[in-house]
């Protein structure tokens, strides 16, 4: 087997455990993360586009999903059990690429408490490619970059680059690309003041980005790609009275006019919307006053970013299609979609238990993979899952992949699954049949250039389901050539599954992968 995925994961601990045995690193994987996007912006994925995918089945789009013939009877080809779910697989030639959304927030440096652990190996074995600088509270922010709003932006002497440097260098040593946020964390926000201020922040912002970027006061010499400008300022954390919004808009066109003229090559976006954004009528009016402002000012655009914490996978895919409609209403149709922070949502209320399942579970987990098979049918540029690291052995349900101590959440072991789709870029068409009353799976299915097959089902409904691969090109799949992964709350760590039949059961809040050669 040539692209054999590691499966000697050690079990997870129980909850809330900290101490004892050694802790387990995940496996590696057999190629290394790739570092360079996949080209291309791809289309929607909406019913009329082609291809049948995500939740769309031959009930709600016959245009995609036309049901095959049905007959009775049985035949050599027909499982000896019944699946609720026929699936065939065919090429789509002109389908847009699947992208390798498998960036985060934070890490690989410790977080938070004294002892955590350096994920930059986990990072590696996962597929980890982009890391986004944000929520470091202090590394990397500009209250920390650069204190006094009132000194020279010209001068070194302004700058306080000792820890945001050494976060910088484990990125950089670790394979992974920079995704740097211009702003600050949760934790000292701390926006210009008046228009003097505003105007130094601005310097100060392409001062910093040449330290970063072409090595200005002893800095780094790097050609990542991407620099977004601020982080959430339709929250008022992050954008807090008495400054208005009119003063964030001119702060972000100036910032970013500044930018391209100093960075031509580079991308510039943001502002990282919180969910409101798209969820709220509210939220929409402030996007929508953002675009008119850059129309308005002729503000480049390269992407615009966006954050989602929701339990629902269409939640994604809604507020996807929102901005990209926002976007296209104001000339913007060339500009990417980011999600720059995203995860599963707790709410004030929920008990433990439902805390733990979203979280540390299989129920947040195949969530999740559906959101992120969502996002790759919206034809969403990057992504950067919130986040990479915990700060605290007491918080087990924060929103890291790994525990404070390294160890893997199942969350984790899933973005090894989507890494690992990721690797086989060339989107395969897909057609489904269901029994009446079977749950709903998410699908997304690709080939890599060897011409093997990757097949990713999620399950985030509480209740099992089945599913039979009728046919790869019209042809009936070989069994022993099916190779078959699962993460879910049936074990804690990726199972694998045996391929003795040609039905397989999915259980509820399950992810599987399948991959086949032919």
């Amino acid at each position: 087997m040539k692209r054999a995925l590691s499966l000697c994961l050690l079990l997870l601990l129980p909850l809330l455990s900290c101490g004892g045995e050694p802790s387990p690193t995940v496996p590696r994987r057999t190629r290394p993360p790739t570092q360079t996007a996949f080209p291309g912006q791809g289309e929607q994925g909406q019913c009329g586009d082609g291809l049948c995918e995500g939740p769309e089945n031959p009930s709600n789009c016959p245009a995609d999903c036309p049901p095959p013939e049905i007959t009775s009877g049985t035949s050599p080809a027909s499982p000896a059990v019944a699946a609720e779910w026929t699936l065939s697989l065919a090429q789509a030639p002109d389908a847009a690429p699947i992208r390798p959304l498998i960036g985060v927030n934070a890490g690989p440096l410790p977080a938070g408490e004294a002892g955590k652990a350096d994920l930059t190996a986990a990072y590696q074995q996962i597929g980890v490619n982009l890391v986004r600088t944000h929520d470091y509270y202090g590394p990397l922010d500009m209250a920390v970059l650069y204190p006094d709003r009132s000194a020279d932006p010209a001068d070194p002497r302004s700058y306080d680059f000792a820890e945001s440097d050494r976060v910088f260098t484990s990125i950089l040593a670790g394979g992974f690309e920079p995704y740097l946020r211009l702003g600050d964390s949760w934790s000292n926000a701390t926006p210009p003041r008046t228009p003097q201020e505003r105007a130094n922040w601005v310097r100060a912002a392409v001062e910093v980005l040449r330290h970063y970027r072409q090595g200005q006061w002893d800095g780094f010499e790097s050609d990542f790609r991407y620099v977004e400008i601020w982080n959430e300022p339709d929250h008022p954390q992050f954008w807090p009275e008495p400054r208005t919004q009119q003063e964030f808009l001119q702060l972000f066109a100036e910032t970013a006019q500044a930018l391209r003229q100093a960075f031509p090559e580079m991308q510039v976006g943001g502002p990282g919307f919180t969910p409101a954004g798209a969820l709220t009528a509210q939220g929409n009016r402030y996007v929508y006053d953002f675009l008119d402002c850059l129309r308005a000012e002729g503000t480049p655009l390269d992407f615009l970013s966006w954050h989602m914490y929701a339990n629902d996978p269409d939640s994604f895919a809604q507020a996807a299609a929102f901005y990209r409609q926002a976007l296209d209403e104001h000339g913007y149709e060339g500009t990417a979609l980011h999600i720059s922070e995203w995860n599963t949502g707790l709410k004030d209320g929920m008990s433990n238990e439902e805390q733990a399942a979203l979280r540390l579970g299989g129920k947040g987990t195949a969530i999740l993979t559906a959101a992120w098979i969502s996002l790759q049918q919206q034809g969403v540029a990057e992504s950067l899952f919130y986040r990479g690291n915990d700060s605290s052995a007491e918080m087990a349900t924060w929103y890291g992949l790994f525990y404070a101590d390294g160890r893997p959440k199942r969350i984790a072991l899933a973005f090894s699954l989507w890494s690992e789709l990721a690797a086989h870029p060339q989107r395969l068409q897909w057609q489904a049949r269901s029994v009446e009353g079977a749950a709903p799976l998410w699908l997304l299915a690709g080939q890599d250039r060897a011409g093997e097959i990757a097949l990713l089902l999620a399950n985030p409904n509480d209740e099992a389901t089945s599913w039979h691969l009728a046919s790869l090109d019209g042809q009936e799949p070989a069994v022993g050539a099916l190779r078959i992964y699962q993460v879910g709350d049936a074990g804690e760590e990726i199972e694998t599954l045996p391929a003795t039949g040609p039905t397989v059961e999915i259980g509820a809040y399950t992810v599987q992968l399948l991959l086949a050669t032919r």
